[in-house]
């Protein structure tokens, strides 16, 4: 790994914290509670045990999908940048903008190195390409095995983003077929949005069936 490269995930990960930090501020608890019960499809009095160190894949969800918690059609993540826009660095405004573009996702381990990186595919699409990580190891991270995440663009170059889940390899005709099912169902009844933006505001529903399954 070069030098630019670790000095970019040194960078994104000093601003990752401070997202974190931001999404779990007091004013925005009541609509994290009401979040996590549409990301966890939790029922009625159902009690959740909420920590926030062991919740970066629902707090990615909370800051970058979703949307109206601080305003019509805005996230977290466009509050964090309009407060901070003064004393962002152009890299981590570019950071920053670049996290609103990324999703929830099914990813198939196509290959790993333990410690460096692990080569995956867009269970969806199909598009492959490396993650540049440690997370993982030989065992969990088998070709073929699932994995449930969110992968930030920068340049050539794909991190994975907070944490992922990885899942067992017969799972992704059932929760590829199932979201495929939920696009067209959605097309049929008027929505003309691309499946790219589909999965933007309705990868809850990934987890959903993670969870169900």
């Amino acid at each position: 790994m070069t030098d630019s490269t670790n000095k970019l995930k040194e960078l994104f990960g000093k601003l990752f914290a401070k997202l974190m930090e931001f999404c779990i501020e007091q004013e925005f608890l009541s609509s994290l509670g009401e979040s996590l019960e549409i990301f966890y499809d939790l029922k009625p009095e159902e009690e959740y045990e909420f920590n926030p160190t062991d919740e970066f894949l629902f707090l990615t969800w909370f800051l970058l999908d979703d949307v109206g918690v601080v305003g019509e059609n805005m996230c977290l993540m466009d509050e964090f940048i309009r407060r901070k826009a003064d004393v962002l660095t152009i890299q981590e405004m570019q950071i920053c903008k670049a996290l609103e573009d990324t999703s929830l996702n099914l990813l198939e381990v196509r290959g790993c190195v333990p410690g460096k990186s692990i080569s995956l595919r867009d269970a969806f699409t199909g598009e492959t390409f490396d993650v540049d990580e440690s997370m993982g190891n030989g065992d969990v991270a088998e070709v073929g095995n699932l994995l449930f995440t969110r992968v930030l663009k920068l340049g050539d170059l794909h991190f994975l983003v907070g944490a992922g889940i990885f899942l067992d390899k017969s799972l992704k005709e059932y929760i590829t077929h199932d979201f495929t099912q939920a696009y067209q169902q959605a097309c049929e009844e008027g929505d003309h949005r691309s499946f790219k933006d589909f999965l933007k505001t309705n990868g809850f529903l990934l987890n959903h069936w993670i969870r169900a399954y």
